[in-house]
């Protein structure tokens, strides 16, 4: 099998460690791959792709183009492939849609296109515009129900959990609470309520715990406006600001509490790798994360608002015990369903369905 991985800049930036694994997790079942990137990636900000990644093809392309090159771009991807002609896309990210589908049609074959977000299957392609479509890959559950309600037909519709490796070694969280207690707050900056109502409740703990520190993932629409509300409430010298948490996941994991402020659907890696450090998670409830369950192995706050979170996060950071229980229950969660290997064999089952025509219902 010969799979072509198109991948848009937003994902890789978010997702290039789990990307570059499930590449890895292929190439290690002799698959084939192909990895197409935009051109215009900022390399020097991270390394999209490991040198010694034994792939058929590295591609850079533009996502965006005109109409009237979409032909051109089209042919060039395909001269690329000559020596072996893909079997399936796997289009990942909104911005290779169109690339992914023009692909398809001048090769006839399948697209899987991957739903990692709530808000991303509201502009799903179906219907006509999703001729090509062999698979739609959701990352939970809740996430393949949504899809199906948008009168997408069920059997094209699977369910593949993202996939973290396990450390060997977890983390004891609040170790020394009495001398340093680190929160990481994890988001994208669009809901601006959310983190005043975050940030005003964490505004009441420092008065408990002045040895807070927090590391914020600022960025997203919202995030002069956040970093100002937290100047108003004197929190700026508990805070060190990061741009994206992915790029930092070392300083992510390396918390005593992660906390998921916002309500958008959107599923990231690095919380289940948070989780798999044991790691406790503080979140908002959201019906798309439904890994996270309410008192097993995370707190959620289904009304969030300055007392919900106040109260919940000082009850945690009160109670050690507590919070690592709730880590240890994560990393179970964690290591029984959102493993690596079983990401890889999903995608690969789904790809094989699609190859054979399993993934159609025929009336």
């Amino acid at each position: 099998m010969h799979v072509v991985m198109i991948i848009d800049s937003e994902r890789l930036v978010h997702e290039k460690d789990m990307l570059r694994d499930i590449a890895q997790g292929f190439i290690a079942k002799e698959i084939e791959v192909s990895w197409v990137v935009p051109e215009d990636l900022e390399t020097e900000d991270f390394q999209y792709i490991d040198t010694d990644l034994q792939l058929a093809n590295q591609i850079e392309i533009p996502m965006a183009v005109g109409p009237w090159l979409r032909k051109a771009r089209v042919s060039r991807l395909s001269n690329a492939f000559s020596g072996s002609m893909p079997d399936v896309i796997y289009l990942v990210g909104k911005e290779t849609w169109r690339v992914g589908f023009d692909l398809a049609q001048a090769l006839d074959i399948q697209v899987a296109i991957d739903v990692w977000s709530m808000d991303l299957i509201k502009s799903l392609p179906q219907g006509r515009s999703a001729t090509n479509v062999g698979a739609y890959i959701a990352c939970t559950n809740e996430l393949a129900k949504a899809i199906k309600r948008r009168r997408i037909d069920r059997a094209l519709v699977n369910t593949v959990a993202f996939g973290v490796d396990i450390p060997d070694k977890a983390r004891n969280v609040l170790e020394d609470p009495s001398e340093s207690i680190a929160i990481a707050i994890m988001g994208s900056g669009k809901d601006i309520a959310a983190y005043k109502a975050l940030l005003s409740g964490l505004a009441r703990v420092t008065r408990e715990f002045s040895q807070l520190h927090i590391c914020l993932e600022l960025r997203g629409p919202h995030e002069h406006d956040i970093w100002r509300y937290a100047q108003r409430l004197e929190l700026l010298g508990f805070i060190s600001a990061i741009r994206d948490a992915s790029h930092h996941a070392e300083a992510v994991v390396g918390c005593d509490v992660l906390v998921i402020p916002e309500r958008y659907g959107d599923i990231r890696s690095l919380m289940l790798k948070a989780m798999g450090y044991c790691v406790p998670i503080v979140a908002s409830q959201d019906r798309a994360l439904d890994m996270l369950v309410a008192d097993e192995n995370a707190i959620i706050i289904d009304s969030p608002s300055t007392e919900q979170w106040s109260k919940h996060l000082t009850r945690l950071l009160s109670h050690p015990d507590l919070a690592r229980q709730l880590g240890q229950a994560g990393r179970k969660s964690v290591a029984e369903s959102f493993g690596a290997k079983r990401q890889i064999e999903g995608l690969l089952e789904t790809f094989q369905k699609v190859l054979s025509g399993d993934a159609y219902s025929f009336a």
